[in-house]
């Protein structure tokens, strides 16, 4: 994909320049983005022919099912997760997937027996396919869609369906818009920088965030750098003296920051949002590789902007890191937890560890420790032995971790104008410290819940 910036230099308007940066935007595959044109030209037909080549192969999706799923009593999928599975299959193989309808008359090839049924509380049913589990084997797989989870239901008959996690695909935000930049009529402008200018480039500015972000969705992260490439380079003469602009320069580093915050919304909603292993080593490799394609791309523009873009570029590939990293936390933690056995060994092990000695020796580690401070570790101990003991889903203990830092740090700061850093700081070391000593307590008693929780992380 071009702009065709880069091979005619002669274009001398900028209406010029936004009409064909518009014109190759593929919004006749987004018919939401009509504000961006609707003309293609002979790349993205290019694309179009490279597509047709691979045309959907029904052979091989059956191959896929059967080497990923089983027939299983008492299992259920949603329709939706199981269609988030095959588009991400269809992204990896280069092959253009079928609509969910066609591709539920595929599922029914391969598995004549499976059956449908709506499920979830009023308002909020979903439909599911009974009868059928992901393999242990596959990429795919998660205790609640296994056999294994179905085993553990008929025994405790704890699982509920709207409960279940679903494999989530960026594909499923097609068409998400970014929300406005800058509104050149609510700046004040310098004299000496033309609001024509200014107001020119902010739409240009968006037209190629929006590209960005599309790109994204679609998982084409390769795209992304010539993106960045043939615009930057691209920019027509006349427009670069603003560059340089302090006022300009903010502009791109709010609008930069709106494309940062909007592409990690599409890409993971949640932490606890079950992310295919393909969709996390995409994210990782592309978080490293942005820094270096914004160097090549900024080459030779003005220092302040450039700095602006690599200090937010820096920021938003570690957010992402930080995201990906908690995400496969909480999937190889959700397996745990759904495992009673190990659940109530953890419960075990949890209430053998020596209380007292740990909480003497985490108050000797604060500054200004008080009897306060010895009845919230206490307290707090006792609420995880409650979510241990209750066999409570993952989604309880983020709950309560989120409740905790609101009644230990925020509203404990509030009370203190201007102590929300040193109260965060205590609160931080407190929490560290006991936790540290939790588990160097469970590791010189070789609890066996423990060993069990390191061993499902490292293997997930």
């Amino acid at each position: 994909m071009h702009c065709g910036l880069l091979e005619e230099p002669d274009m001398d308007s900028t209406e010029s320049w936004i009409e064909r940066c518009l014109n190759e935007s593929e919004n006749k595959r987004y018919s939401s983005h009509t504000s961006l044109g609707n003309v293609s030209n002979d790349e993205n037909e290019e694309k179009e022919n490279n597509r047709a080549s691979k045309p959907h192969s029904t052979p091989a999706t059956l191959q896929w099912l059967e080497e990923n799923y089983e027939i299983a009593e008492g299992v259920c999928i949603p329709r939706s997760a199981l269609y988030m599975h095959y588009l991400d299959f269809c992204e990896k193989n280069d092959t253009q997937p079928v609509n969910a309808a066609s591709f539920g008359k595929i599922i029914r090839q391969q598995f004549p027996q499976l059956t449908t049924r709506r499920l979830g509380t009023r308002g909020q049913s979903k439909y599911h396919y009974y009868g059928i589990a992901v393999k242990e084997s596959s990429q795919y797989y998660d205790v609640m869609y296994s056999k294994k989870g179905a085993a553990w239901v008929s025994e405790t008959g704890k699982r509920e369906v709207t409960k279940q996690t679903v494999a989530y695909s960026p594909r499923s935000k097609l068409g998400t818009l970014l929300p406005d930049f800058p509104n050149v009529k609510d700046l004040n402008l310098p004299a000496s920088l033309p609001e024509e200018k200014v107001s020119t480039f902010i739409m240009m500015y968006r037209t190629h965030c929006q590209r960005i972000l599309d790109t994204v969705i679609r998982a084409n992260f390769d795209e992304v750098q010539s993106f960045l490439l043939h615009f930057w380079q691209g920019m027509p003469p006349h427009m670069l003296p603003v560059l340089g602009s302090s006022t300009v320069v903010n502009i791109v580093g709010v609008c930069d920051s709106i494309l940062y915050k909007a592409i990690s919304g599409v890409l993971m909603p949640t932490v606890l949002q079950a992310l295919p292993d393909s969709l996390t080593q995409v994210i990782r490799k592309f978080a490293k590789q942005l820094d270096e394609w914004l160097k090549v791309a900024l080459h030779d523009l003005p220092e302040n902007l450039r700095n602006i873009k690599f200090e937010l570029s820096r920021r938003f590939s570690q957010i992402l890191r930080r995201q990906t990293s908690l995400n496969h936390l909480c999937q190889a933690s959700r397996t745990v937890i759904h495992s009673a056995d190990i659940t109530f060994q953890m419960l075990e092990d949890w209430r053998n560890v020596d209380l007292s000695s740990i909480t003497k020796q985490t108050l000797y580690t604060m500054e200004d420790s008080r009897d306060e401070h010895r009845r919230l570790i206490i307290q707090l101990y006792q609420e995880f032995d409650h979510l241990l003991e209750e066999q409570s889903p993952i989604e309880s203990y983020i709950e309560w971790l989120d409740t905790m830092v609101d009644r230990c740090v925020v509203k404990v700061a509030a009370k203190r104008q201007g102590s929300l850093k040193k109260v965060a700081q205590q609160f931080l070391l407190m929490w560290s410290c006991f936790g540290t000593r939790v588990i160097r307590d469970m590791t010189l008693h070789s609890a066996p819940s423990f060993e069990e929780q390191c061993s499902h992380i490292r293997g997930h």
